[in-house]
Protein backbone atom coordinates (compact mmCIF):
# COMPACT_ATOMS: atom_id res chain seq x y z
CA UNK A 1 0.00 0.00 0.00
CA UNK A 2 1.48 3.33 -1.28
CA UNK A 3 -1.21 6.06 -0.68
CA UNK A 4 -3.54 5.31 2.00
CA UNK A 5 -7.58 5.70 1.59
CA UNK A 6 -9.36 8.40 0.36
CA UNK A 7 -12.86 8.66 0.30
CA UNK A 8 -15.17 9.41 -3.15
CA UNK A 9 -16.87 12.76 -2.42
CA UNK A 10 -20.13 10.72 -1.61
CA UNK A 11 -18.36 8.54 0.75
CA UNK A 12 -19.58 5.51 -0.57
CA UNK A 13 -15.86 4.39 -1.78
CA UNK A 14 -12.43 4.16 -0.50
CA UNK A 15 -9.08 4.10 -2.60
CA UNK A 16 -6.25 3.11 -2.28
CA UNK A 17 -2.74 3.18 -4.46
CA UNK A 18 -0.01 0.71 -4.22
CA UNK A 19 3.56 -0.19 -5.00
CA UNK A 20 2.09 -3.47 -6.83
CA UNK A 21 0.92 -1.39 -9.68
CA UNK A 22 -2.91 -1.63 -8.55
CA UNK A 23 -5.81 1.15 -7.50
CA UNK A 24 -7.57 -0.84 -5.09
CA UNK A 25 -11.44 0.20 -4.35
CA UNK A 26 -13.30 -0.32 -0.95
CA UNK A 27 -16.86 -0.30 0.55
CA UNK A 28 -16.69 3.15 2.49
CA UNK A 29 -19.14 2.38 4.58
CA UNK A 30 -18.26 -1.33 5.29
CA UNK A 31 -14.82 -1.38 4.53
CA UNK A 32 -15.53 -4.92 2.38
CA UNK A 33 -12.98 -4.89 -0.77
CA UNK A 34 -14.89 -4.77 -3.79
CA UNK A 35 -12.17 -4.60 -6.92
CA UNK A 36 -8.49 -4.23 -8.09
CA UNK A 37 -7.83 -1.64 -11.32
CA UNK A 38 -4.67 -2.56 -13.16
CA UNK A 39 -3.13 -1.21 -15.93
CA UNK A 40 -0.02 0.74 -14.84
CA UNK A 41 3.21 -0.92 -14.72
CA UNK A 42 5.15 0.51 -11.95
CA UNK A 43 3.82 1.79 -8.62
CA UNK A 44 0.68 4.22 -8.25
CA UNK A 45 1.67 7.27 -5.88
CA UNK A 46 -1.72 9.45 -6.64
CA UNK A 47 -5.41 8.99 -7.12
CA UNK A 48 -8.22 11.52 -7.21
CA UNK A 49 -12.02 11.63 -7.72
CA UNK A 50 -14.13 13.15 -9.89
CA UNK A 51 -16.15 15.47 -7.99
CA UNK A 52 -19.77 12.96 -8.86
CA UNK A 53 -17.78 10.21 -7.46
CA UNK A 54 -17.77 8.59 -10.99
CA UNK A 55 -14.33 8.58 -11.83
CA UNK A 56 -10.57 8.05 -10.58
CA UNK A 57 -7.33 9.50 -11.87
CA UNK A 58 -4.13 7.51 -11.25
CA UNK A 59 -0.59 8.69 -11.51
CA UNK A 60 2.36 6.25 -11.53
CA UNK A 61 5.70 6.02 -11.50
CA UNK A 62 5.86 5.20 -15.14
CA UNK A 63 4.84 8.75 -15.90
CA UNK A 64 1.26 8.28 -16.77
CA UNK A 65 -1.92 8.98 -15.65
CA UNK A 66 -5.12 7.48 -16.12
CA UNK A 67 -8.97 8.02 -15.73
CA UNK A 68 -10.97 4.79 -14.41
CA UNK A 69 -14.48 4.49 -14.97
CA UNK A 70 -15.26 3.07 -11.08
CA UNK A 71 -19.04 1.89 -12.36
CA UNK A 72 -17.84 0.26 -15.37
CA UNK A 73 -14.67 -1.08 -13.23
CA UNK A 74 -12.63 -0.17 -16.27
CA UNK A 75 -9.93 2.44 -17.23
CA UNK A 76 -11.05 5.19 -20.10
CA UNK A 77 -8.28 6.89 -20.96
CA UNK A 78 -4.54 7.00 -20.45
CA UNK A 79 -2.06 9.74 -21.01
CA UNK A 80 1.46 9.08 -22.16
Amino acid sequence: LNYIGLFSPDSYYLVSASFDKSIKLWDGKTGKFITSFRGHVASVYQVAWSADSRMLVSGSKDSTLKVWDVEKRKMMFGFF
